[in-house]
């Protein structure tokens, strides 16, 4: 980044925050302190002014802070979403890849790389050399990317919203889903998302490339596995308390239930 860019963080920074933020990434580069909704204002104004080209060509080797790199991650991320140059997109992704060396510029880079979800396809196949890679970051960074890019978007293209409950209007747009697809002659266990299957087979297979590698692999894991238990055990409650609610009925001296 430009003297410029690393005087104004330098005048954001937050000592205290500093040493708290440098406590859960080890291993980074100088942390300052400036927090991350502070970045992203500053990304998204040098987005909007054009001024982001600019400052993603100058040299990554010379960010001499964390918020540096971090700054870097996020105008890509934002400034290629704008522009919708996936080409472009794919070349900054590449040269900013060896620059990423901790869990939080990598997931937040992630985040921000909104264009892949529109690029799916052409992701797909440029992931797969960094998913081979024997480096950590690499990998995690190509994990992490399919997890916020693939998995959360479904097959016509739309971002699943993030639920904290699942609801019985969930339940029941889940069951019509599946039936519709048996009237289609679909398989009923097919997800809706046309990547899950290929993330499934991505994740069969030991990761050695380090913790923070292994832990990417496991949260993508996680994600769907989750989801789909909470969707059948819902369902099934569900049911028993429909059937439960059916098979009551009203006797002499009171009711009865044909189900206990």
């Amino acid at each position: 980044m430009t003297q410029e860019i690393r005087t104004r963080l330098l005048l954001m920074a937050d000592a205290q925050y500093g040493s708290f933020s440098k406590s859960l990434i080890p291993e980074c580069k100088p942390l300052l302190g400036v927090r991350l909704p502070a970045l992203r204002k500053m990304a998204q104004e040098f987005v909007k002014n054009k001024e982001w080209k600019e400052l993603v060509q100058t040299d990554g080797a010379d960010d001499v802070y964390f918020e540096e790199a971090m700054l870097r991650g996020m105008l890509i991320g934002y400034g290629t979403a704008k522009e919708q140059d996936n080409e472009e997109a794919m070349r900054m992704f590449d040269k900013f890849v060896p620059f990423v060396d901790n869990w939080s510029v990598c997931d937040s880079f992630c985040n921000s790389m909104t264009i892949v979800s529109a690029y799916r396809e052409e992701w797909w196949e440029h992931l797969q050399s960094f998913l081979a890679s024997q480096k950590e970051f690499e990998v995690r960074l190509s994990l992490v990317l399919l997890l916020s890019q693939f998995l959360k978007w479904d097959d016509a293209g739309r971002k699943i919203p993030r639920r904290r409950v699942i609801t019985e209007a969930d339940i029941m747009q889940n069951i019509a889903w599946k039936s519709k697809k048996q009237a289609q002659n679909d398989s009923p266990e097919d997800s809706g998302n046309p990547y899950l299957e290929k993330i499934f087979s991505v994740l069969d297979r030991p990761f050695t490339q380090g913790y923070y590698a292994q832990m990417a692999a496991a949260w993508l894991t996680a994600i769907p596995t989750v989801v789909f238990c909470l969707l059948a055990a819902a369902g099934i409650t569900m049911y028993l308390l429909e059937l439960r609610r059916f098979c009551r009925r009203p006797m002499e001296g009171g009711l009865s239930y044909a189900l206990r």
